[in-house]
């Protein structure tokens, strides 16, 4: 260890104790507010030229290894492979299929990543592997996006080997198989060609990591010569770009979380130009798709749609003057994407905390005009969801919609929905070895919102009074008596939904007797928008007690029993977990906080961080006084309350995370430990990962290692505190 690194840490030489930082004194001084930071010297842009930072992250991580990995090795091992028995290890996509070619992803046992083929004309023909990620030497690699050339001869992709989200393009050509010397460097995840091939549209990210501009490369040419196409300026919006259904615009989208813009160009001209949507209008937010002879609008009109109602305006006049409703505003249904084809239009919208599919046929005058068939895709399921199946683009020419249908206890299904027929056919079920749904009970309850924390939506829109919690569990091991152990999960931020979808990982809580449970928590958008804006500014605490709310009803109803209880949350909902451990200390017995946004002040302060000033309109702007004191009232970093005994803590991070920064989750543990939080039987493990970023591993295999691990640490910590009742082994 270096010298400087000895003044810095304390580290016990018993590998069980943990590494205590020291403190050096420093005063932040905000509106006269002076709040004191003696781990300010953990946070460092340039990490890596400071050894003194690597080496205090090493140093939890041995700790972390000592008091968790090492001991849980068995378990973590049972865990993982109990994971890898319900994984269709050899799997193959649905193909799609883009005359001559049907395009597809396979999975091969043993292998982290995909392999992404094609064969010509049939499935029965010579595959043709076109990327096997493999093949790279990279211990992490996250592929941005994957854009074969419509004349199927270029292969587009974008790399990321760090975990930092920059990505690098590559050019393949398909017919010889060799990289073209075509690169470019510092670009984000989105690409769309052109349909002459000659360009490849691309976004570039800025220096505090933000999507600013967008490019066009031509094939052939140095990438320092490539046009800029549009550059946005306020540092509050990020720019992104995405093809219309039917192929014949590129819509370049600027936006904020208040404010969206869009300009488009046409799809079949390298060179076509930028022609401008609908100017911008503080808190107005649209998006747009094209069909025929008109585009489609998405709007809420500047909030007083919350969500969002459905027009269209001619291709020559875009702009809001002439915009005629199709779909009118419904305050308890929420549009939340839309798939046009030549003659249906497909809706997903949100209500009741479920997303279901609405087809709209043709009016009288044969174009989708609000006026003809109008009907739900039928479902059996109380509780499921249905999504877009992820296939870029589906065919605008058909009849048919391609998407995606899963359930809690359901895996994903694919399914193809024929609007004349009005009938589906399921293309795929996800194969799940070892693993009977008739086992387990999939329920939803609700927990009431205290009278006290009930907020009203802008434009007065009605707000859900009950909070919906899903909950799985095993039908032979529910006891019904409080004394099964849960898992609760929470988000509840951007208006990002937590879906009731399969995910088999659950099933190694379920299977030992834990009922699983998500809290659909104001601030997410379950429940439409209105439920977003009552949990974001300054109406955010009610994130917090909402969970809280969740998590006693799942107590008052007898699912489990506060000392049974564990609670998980990542990235905002890792500021959930920071938060409601502040508030409420005794809710559960253990809590994981994933790459934690917990730092809030001092992160939202700092405007040179990555992505610090987009987030005014998540959170509030800090220079301004009142959001400020707002902040700082359940900022976790700030909010730590010395010698209150707080649940065992599991903290993650990534060291290239430009999403929440290394330093936040590694400053709270800090002050956790050194404000006398621990129970006399209680930890804190802090693990951060030394070559990835936000989402942990990239490889399949390593990444569910590391999630076993995560598990392992619950069930060993719930176990050490109730003995036998809380069996380690699964069966």
């Amino acid at each position: 260890m270096s010298s400087v690194v000895a003044n810095l840490m304390t580290l016990v030489a018993e590998p069980a104790v943990p590494p205590i930082a020291k403190k050096q004194p420093y005063t932040h001084e905000y509106h006269g507010v002076k709040i004191e930071d003696p781990y300010h010297w953990l946070k460092d842009m340039n990490k890596e030229k400071r050894p003194e930072i690597v080496e205090a992250l090493n140093a939890e991580n041995d700790y972390a290894k000592a008091l968790h990995l090492t001991p849980n090795e068995k378990l973590v091992d049972t865990i993982y492979e109990e994971f890898i028995g319900r994984l269709e290890e050899d799997d193959v996509d649905v193909p799609v299929f883009r005359a001559p070619y049907f395009y597809y992803k396979r999975t091969e046992k043993g292998k982290q990543y995909s392999i992404y083929a094609r064969r010509k004309d049939t499935m029965e023909s010579p595959e043709e592997v076109l990327l096997n990620q493999n093949e790279f030497t990279h211990e992490y690699q996250d592929l941005g996006f994957y854009k074969v050339s419509p004349d199927h001869a270029i292969l587009a992709y974008s790399i990321d080997t760090k975990g930092d989200e920059v990505y690098t393009i590559v050019f393949k050509d398909l017919k010889t198989g060799k990289d073209l010397p075509d690169t470019v460097k510092g670009a984000s995840s989105e690409a769309e060609w052109s349909n002459d091939v000659k360009a490849l549209y691309y976004t570039m990210l800025d220096d505090i990591h933000r999507t600013d501009r967008i490019f066009r490369h031509v094939l052939g040419t140095d990438s320092a010569n490539d046009v800029l196409i549009y550059k946005e300026d306020d540092q509050k919006f990020g720019v992104g770009l995405e093809k219309s259904n039917s192929g014949e615009y590129i819509f370049i989208g600027t936006s904020s979380s208040l404010t969206r813009e869009y300009h488009f160009l046409d799809a079949n001209k390298f060179d076509a130009k930028l022609k401008l949507f609908q100017a911008r209008e503080f808190r107005v937010k649209y998006d747009v798709e094209h069909q025929g002879h008109r585009f489609f609008i998405r709007t809420d009109g500047g909030g007083k749609f919350l969500n969002g109602k459905l027009c269209s305006c001619p291709l020559d006049k875009t702009e809001a003057t002439n915009w005629v409703d199709i779909i009118p505003y419904d305050p308890l249904k929420q549009i939340v994407d839309m798939v046009p084809f030549k003659s249906h239009l497909a809706l997903y919208e949100r209500s009741g905390a479920l997303q279901r599919i609405r087809v709209l046929g043709a009016g009288a005058e044969g174009q989708v005009d609000g006026k003809g068939d109008n009907w739900v895709v039928p479902f059996t399921e109380e509780i499921f969801h249905a999504s877009d199946a992820g296939t870029s683009k589906q065919t605008y020419n058909s009849t048919v919609l391609r998407f995606n249908y899963a359930s809690l206890l359901t895996p994903t299904q694919t399914f193809e929905y024929d609007f004349v027929a009005k009938s589906k056919t399921l293309l795929k079920q996800t194969p799940v070895p070892n693993y009977d749904a008739s086992k387990y009970v999939l329920k939803r309850i609700y927990a009431p919102i205290p009278e006290s924390t009930k907020a009203t939506a802008p434009f007065d829109t009605p707000v859900a009074d009950k909070i919906p919690i899903s909950i799985v569990y095993d039908k032979t091991k529910f006891k019904g008596d409080g004394t099964n152990p849960a898992m609760l999960y929470g988000y509840g931020s951007y208006g990002i939904t937590i879906d009731p979808v399969f995910k088999s990982q659950i099933f190694s809580y379920v299977d030992r007797g834990y009922v699983y449970a998500i809290a659909h928590i104001r601030g997410g958008g379950e429940n439409g928008r209105a439920w977003y804006e009552t949990g974001k500014f300054k109406n955010k605490r009610n994130t917090f007690t909402d969970f809280i709310a969740a998590g006693e009803e799942l107590v008052k109803q007898k699912f489990t029993s506060n000392d049974r209880m564990a609670i998980e949350g990542r990235s905002a909902g890792g500021l959930l977990i920071g938060a409601t451990v502040n508030l409420k200390p005794d809710l559960a017995a253990v809590a994981i906080a994933g790459v934690p946004f917990v730092d809030v002040i001092n992160t939202m302060m700092d405007e040179k961080i990555p992505l610090t000033i987009n987030e005014y309109e998540e959170w509030g702007n800090p220079n301004e006084r009142d959001y400020f004191d707002y902040m700082l009232s359940y900022s976790p970093y700030e909010n730590v309350k010395k010698g209150v005994k707080l649940p065992d803590i599991l903290v993650k991070a990534g060291l290239n995370d430009p999403r929440v920064q290394y330093w936040e989750p590694a400053k709270w543990v800090a002050k956790l430990r050194d404000s006398d939080v621990i129970k006399p039987d209680g930890v804190i493990v802090f693990d951060c990962k030394m070559g990835s970023g936000h989402f942990g591993h990239s490889g399949r295999y390593a990444y569910l290692k590391e999630v076993a691990a995560d598990y392992a640490f619950v069930i060993d910590r719930i176990a050490k505190k109730h003995g036998s009742e809380t069996a380690v082994a699964a069966k």
